[in-house]
C-alpha cells in the first residue's frame, strides 16, 4: 500500500532526485481533475475541479500563485462544466452550464468580468449544446440547437446580436446535424444532412445563401458521411463513402467538379477505412487499410498513381501496423504504430520507406509502451508513455532512440501519472497529470536552458553599411548549433542565413534567436544600412595622375571635420591635395597645408602637410558612411581608413560641444609695429600645442615659440628689435588650423 501522505511531502524531492532533466512543476491539484486547458495570449484558461465549486473556468500565468478561479459559473459545488473551449480574436469561447439556461455558448477574456454568457440560444432552461467550435477568420462557426430549428450551423462575433443560425439546412425542426466543422481558406467545410441527399459535404462563406452542399457524393438519402477532414496546402482532403467503393481518399477545391476520389485503396466496395490525414510539406499521410498490407501508413499527392503504401510496418496481411496519433515535428511525423516484436511504440517517418522507423521500444519486448497525448514544442515531441516500472509518464523525444527519455516519474512507481491536455505556451509546457495522491495536478514544465545569443552578423561585423544596389549583404552566426529564426522588416521572418537586398535604402534592423532541442536563446540583433549614392559637389579638373613616395593618415572623422595629414617623402615640403569618399563616392577636396609641429619634429619636411576638411552638410542625416581618402588624382589610400561617421539628422554641433572647438581666432594688439615686439592674442585652443612663428618675406624666422597647453585666452610677446622695418609673416598653427597673419614693423 503506498503511503501517499509521504509521498505529497517529499513530492518536490523527488523530482528533483529522479534526473537530470529539467523537472515538471506541480501549481496546483485538483481533486475533481482537470478536462481542457488552452492558451489566451500566454494564459492558461482550462476546465477544472478543486472540489469545493465543482468543474469551473480557472485561469494561471504559470505560479502557483496566480492560478486561481476565473469564475464560479454555476455557484456552488454543483459546477458549469466548461467544455469544447476555442480561442478565436483573443477570446475563449466555450459551453457551459450556469444552472439556470441550459448549456449555452459563454466566452472569456481571461477576467472574471469579462466570463459572460455569449446569448441564450435555446431559451426556457434548456440545452443549445454548442459543438465542433471552429474559427474561421475570427469569426467563431459552431452546432447548436435553438429548439425550433434543429441542430443547425451558428457563427458569433462574440456579441449577443452577432450570434446567429447561418442556414436551417434541415429545414423545421429536424436536425441538419453539421459535424467535422474544418477552415480551409477561410471558407467552412463540413458534413450535413439536408434530409433529402443525406450526410454529404457542404461548405459556407458564413451567409444563408453561401452556404451548400459542394456535391452530392454518395447520391440518395444515405450519404457519403464525409469524416477526418485535413487541410493539405488550401485543398480539402477527407474520406468519403460511396455504396461502389466503400469509404476512400477524398479531395475537394469546394466546387463539384473538384471534389473527386483520389483513388480506391481497397479496390470495389470494401472501404480502406482512411484516417488521421497530416499535412507534412504538401504531401497527405494517413492511416489506410489494403487487402495484401492491412493497415499501414499511406502517403498522397492528391494524384492516384501518387497514392501509395508508404511502409509495411507489420509485414503480413494478417497482421496490422494500424498507425495512429500523426504528428508532425518539423519535418517529420512521429506516429504509433504496432510490431509484432515490440508491440504499440513510438514511430517516425520523413515521407521515405527507408525514413520510416522505430524510434525506441520505450517498454521493452512485446509490452507496449502505448504513447499518447502528443505535442510538439520547440522541435522536440513530449508525450505520455508507459513502461512496467513507471506506468504512463511523462516522455519526450528528439527523434533519436538516446534522445527518447522519461522525463520524470511523476507518480512514482508502477502506477500512472497519465499526463494529458500537452499545452506548449511560450517555451513552457503545461499539462495535467496524475500526482502521487491519487489527484489531477497542473503540472509546468520548463525544458530549457537557453543557449547563448546567436552573434548575428556580416564577417564578424553587426552594423554593415553599403550603398545602393551593392551586392545583397549575408548574415550569418557561427555559434548556434541549433535551428537560427529571424525577423526583420516589415514582419519578414525564416530560418538560416539572413539574405537582404540593397536595392531600397534606409536602415533595416534584423532579429534572431537559437532554437537548440526546443530551448530559445535570447535575441540579437545586426543593423544594414543602405546609403544613397553621394555625389561629389565639386569634382573639379582631375589633372593628370599623380604618383609619389607618399605616406598619411585619416586621423579623426567627426560631424565638424575629417582630419589627418599627408605628404610626399619625395618631395618634402610640397602641399597635397587629398579626395575624401563617402560609401566609395567623393565628397570634395582640400589641400594638406596646416602646420603641425609633431610632424616636423618628426621629420616631415616643414611640418605643413595637415588637412581639415569640414563635414559636408549632406552627410548629416542620421544614416552611417564608410570614409575614405586619398591623394588626389593618385592610387594612394590614406592609412586607418575607411572609418564610419555617424552624424544626426541636419545636425550642426553647438559651438560648446566636446566635438567641435570655439572658433579659432588670432588678434594682433598693434599693427603696424611700433615697438621692439609684437604682443597677440589666442582664442578658441584652450588646451591645445601652439606653434607662434614669425618670419620675413624671405622665409628667414624672426622669433618662434612653442605652447604645450593654450589657456583660453593665451597671450604671448615675440621680440622684432633686431628685424629691419618691413613686411612680417605671423603663422600661429594647432594641431587643427592654422593661420597666417600679416604685420608692418614700422620702425
Amino acid at each position: 500500500m503506498k503511503k501517499f501522505t509521504l509521498l505529497f511531502v517529499v513530492f518536490g524531492c523527488w523530482l528533483g532526485f529522479f534526473s537530470a532533466h529539467a523537472q515538471p512543476l506541480s501549481l496546483k491539484s485538483f481533486s475533481g481533475g482537470i478536462t481542457e486547458i488552452v492558451n489566451l495570449n500566454g494564459t492558461l484558461i482550462f476546465s477544472a475541479s478543486d472540489g469545493a465549486t465543482g468543474l469551473e473556468l480557472w485561469k494561471s500565468d504559470g505560479t502557483a500563485a496566480g492560478t486561481v478561479l476565473l469564475k464560479d459559473i454555476n455557484p456552488g459545488a454543483a459546477g458549469s462544466s466548461p467544455v469544447r473551449l476555442i480561442v478565436v480574436n483573443n477570446t475563449v469561447f466555450f459551453a457551459a452550464n450556469n444552472g439556470t439556461h441550459g448549456v449555452e455558448l459563454w466566452k472569456t477574456d481571461g477576467t472574471a468580468a469579462g466570463t459572460v454568457m455569449v446569448k441564450d440560444i435555446r431559451t426556457g432552461g434548456y440545452d443549445s449544446t454548442p459543438a465542433w467550435m471552429t474559427d474561421v477568420n475570427g469569426t467563431l462557426f459552431f452546432r447548436a440547437d435553438n429548439g425550433t430549428n434543429g441542430s443547425e450551423i451558428w457563427k458569433s462575433n462574440g456579441t449577443e446580436a452577432g450570434t446567429v443560425l447561418v442556414k436551417d439546412i434541415n429545414y423545421g425542426s429536424a436536425h441538419g446535424d453539421p459535424q467535422y466543422l474544418i477552415n480551409v481558406n477561410g471558407t467552412l467545410f463540413f458534413k450535413a444532412t439536408n434530409g433529402t441527399n443525406g450526410a454529404e459535404l457542404w461548405k459556407s462563406d458564413g451567409t444563408s445563401f453561401g452556404t451548400v452542399m459542394v456535391k452530392d457524393i454518395n447520391p440518395g438519402v444515405n450519404g457519403s458521411n464525409m469524416a477526418y477532414p485535413s487541410n493539405i496546402n488550401g485543398t480539402l482532403y477527407f474520406a468519403a463513402w460511396q455504396s461502389a467503393t466503400g469509404s476512400e481518399l477524398w479531395k475537394s477545391d469546394g466546387t463539384s467538379a473538384g471534389t473527386v476520389m483520389v483513388k480506391d485503396i481497397y479496390p470495389g466496395a470494401s472501404p480502406s477505412e482512411v484516417s488521421f490525414i497530416t499535412n507534412l510539406n504538401g504531401t497527405a499521410y494517413f492511416k489506410a487499410y489494403a487487402p495484401n498490407s492491412g493497415t499501414e501508413l499511406w502517403k498522397s499527392n492528391g494524384t492516384a498513381a501518387g497514392t501509395t503504401l508508404l511502409k509495411d510496418i507489420w509485414p503480413s496481411p494478417d497482421a496490422n501496423g494500424i498507425p495512429g496519433f500523426l504528428t508532425v515535428v518539423g519535418n517529420q511525423i512521429f506516429f504509433t504504430a504496432n510490431y509484432y516484436d515490440t508491440g504499440r511504440e513510438l514511430w517516425k517517418t520523413d515521407g521515405t520507406a527507408a525514413g520510416t522507423v522505430l524510434v525506441k521500444d520505450i517498454d521493452p519486448g512485446q509490452n507496449a509502451s502505448e504513447p499518447t497525448s502528443f505535442a510538439e514544442m520547440g522541435g522536440v515531441l513530449y508525450m505520455s508513455a508507459k513502461t512496467a516500472a513507471n506506468g504512463f509518464e511523462l516522455w519526450k523525444s528528439n527523434g533519436t532512440e538516446a534522445g527518447t527519455v522519461l522525463i520524470s516519474d511523476l507518480n512514482p512507481g508502477a502506477a500512472d501519472a497519465s499526463p494529458y491536455e500537452l499545452t506548449p505556451i511560450n517555451g513552457v509546457l503545461y499539462f495535467a497529470a496524475t500526482g502521487p495522491n491519487g489527484s489531477k495536478h497542473l503540472f509546468r514544465l520548463n525544458p530549457c536552458v537557453a543557449p547563448p545569443a546567436p552573434n548575428l552578423g556580416s564577417n564578424g561585423q553587426n552594423k554593415v553599411t553599403v550603398t545602393q544596389n551593392a551586392p545583397a549583404v549575408v548574415l550569418t552566426v557561427s555559434n548556434c548549433t541549433g535551428t537560427l529564426n529571424w525577423t526583420g522588416p516589415g514582419n519578414a521572418s525564416g530560418t538560416g542565413n539572413i539574405t537582404v537586398p540593397t536595392s531600397v535604402t534606409g536602415t533595416f534592423v534584423y532579429s534572431a534567436t537559437c532554437n537548440v532541442s526546443g530551448c530559445v536563446s535570447p535575441a540579437s540583433s545586426a543593423t544594414v544600412i543602405v546609403q544613397p549614392v553621394v555625389n561629389n559637389p565639386n569634382p573639379g579638373d582631375p589633372g593628370p595622375v599623380v604618383s609619389g613616395n607618399f605616406e598619411g593618415y585619416l586621423d579623426k572623422v567627426e560631424c565638424s571635420s575629417i582630419r589627418g595629414w599627408v605628404w610626399d617623402k619625395n618631395k618634402p615640403n610640397t602641399v597635397l591635395k587629398v579626395e575624401f569618399f563617402a560609401n566609395g563616392n567623393s565628397i570634395g577636396t582640400v589641400d594638406a597645408n596646416i602646420f603641425r609641429q609633431d610632424l616636423k619634429d618628426a621629420g616631415k619636411g616643414n611640418g605643413v602637410h595637415a588637412y581639415s576638411f569640414p563635414t559636408p552638410q549632406s552627410l548629416k542625416n542620421g544614416q552611417t558612411y564608410s570614409i575614405s581618402a586619398k591623394v588626389y588624382n593618385s592610387n594612394y589610400t590614406l592609412k586607418w581608413a575607411p572609418k564610419n561617421l555617424t552624424c544626426p539628422n541636419g545636425s550642426r554641433v553647438a559651438p560648446e560641444s566636446a566635438e567641435t572647438p570655439k572658433p579659432f581666432e588670432v588678434v594682433v594688439l598693434g599693427n603696424p609695429i611700433q615697438g621692439d615686439q609684437v604682443t597677440l592674442e589666442v582664442r578658441g585652443a584652450e588646451g591645445e600645442r601652439l606653434r607662434l612663428s614669425l618670419t620675413d618675406l624671405q622665409g628667414r624666422t624672426v622669433a618662434e615659440r612653442h605652447v604645450e597647453s593654450a589657456g583660453a585666452i593665451e597671450r604671448q610677446q615675440l621680440p622684432v628689435h633686431q628685424t629691419a622695418p618691413g613686411v612680417l609673416l605671423l603663422r600661429v598653427a594647432t594641431l587643427r588650423e592654422v593661420q597666417t597673419i600679416k604685420l608692418l614693423k614700422a620702425n
